[in-house]
């Protein structure tokens, strides 16, 4: 690992992580030769398209899809998001649980895609003139998604913006949020160009809700120790006990209207209560025994 001014630069070589940036190279190799040969049979095949998942149930494009790469660049800096930010990951997460979150970034954002080219193709059907729901390759969902754990693992560690920026990782995480976010409503409206802004915005949707659910279940340790879910675990706690508290001060209040009408009672009778009074009177019954609300009427 590589450091400049405490600035970030690059990450572990992990064993997860290097096997990943070797199926990525060998399977584009592999698109590049294959393509000679067969021009697009591979992408028709593998890669994320509308017709060959609803229509030819070829039902793995969900998966395979992200190992497919549209050109030199595009892989280019696909890998080299992975080598950035992945291998602290695996190394603090562990190989297991950094592979199932990779995978499931990518197989989610494939659902947002399939979703997306879904909509377009009822938008604008089978017009040849009218923007149409392509054929999505890239593992860039699930760099997405490591992006957003690496933010909210270390939201305040600097990384270099294109080599040359430096920035805290909580503010790259929502730049890019934001961005893909409108790039995506711009690509509902056939306006997107070749970037699949849904497939991003996928994949940090799909982090997210990973590493939510993860936090929910108690499952990984690991993970809870990161800094991103113990604060989502802190604002439930905070929330938690906010809510306990207003319990309290609402039966200390009860408490004191029943004791303040019901020695009125005892001295004038319960006709002297006035509709107000016998309203207070029941909002306190209500909260000074909560367990029986259900029942009173």
């Amino acid at each position: 690992m590589r450091q400049t001014m405490n600035v970030r630069i690059g990450g572990p070589i992990t064993p997860v992580v290097k096997n990943l940036l070797i199926i990525n190279a060998v399977v584009f190799l592999f698109q590049q030769f294959a393509a000679m040969l067969a021009p697009g049979m591979l992408e028709n095949l593998f890669g994320l398209n509308h017709q060959g998942l609803v229509h030819d149930f070829r039902f793995w494009q969900i998966a395979s899809y992200m190992f497919l790469h549209g050109g030199w660049l595009h892989i280019l800096f696909n890998l080299l998001g992975l080598w950035m930010f992945a291998g602290d990951l695996e190394t603090h997460w562990g190989s297991r649980l950094f592979l199932r979150y990779y995978l499931f970034c990518g197989i989610g954002a494939g659902m947002f895609i399939a979703a997306m080219n879904y909509f377009v193709v009822v938008k604008y059907g089978t017009n040849p003139f009218a923007p149409y729901a392509p054929t999505t390759l890239g593992a860039s969902g699930a760099i997405y998604g490591i992006l957003l754990a690496y933010g909210l693992t270390w939201p305040n560690r600097e990384v270099l913006l294109y080599f040359l920026i430096p920035v805290k990782m909580k503010y790259l995480v929502l730049f890019f949020g934001v961005v893909e976010f409108f790039g995506t409503l711009t690509s509902a409206k056939g306006m997107g160009g070749n970037i699949s802004h849904i497939g991003h915005l996928g994949g940090l949707v799909s982090g997210l809700l990973f590493i939510l659910l993860r936090s929910r279940t108690g499952i990984g340790s690991r993970m809870k120790s990161s800094s991103g879910v113990s604060l989502w675990a802190t604002f439930m706690k905070k929330r938690r006990l906010r809510k306990k508290q207003k319990e309290i001060n609402e039966r200390i209040e009860a408490k004191r209207i029943i004791d303040t009408l019901l020695e009125k009672i005892a001295r004038d009778g319960m006709s002297s209560l006035s509709e107000g009074e016998r309203g207070r009177l029941e909002w306190a019954r209500r909260h000074y025994y909560p367990d029986d609300r259900e029942t009173m009427h």
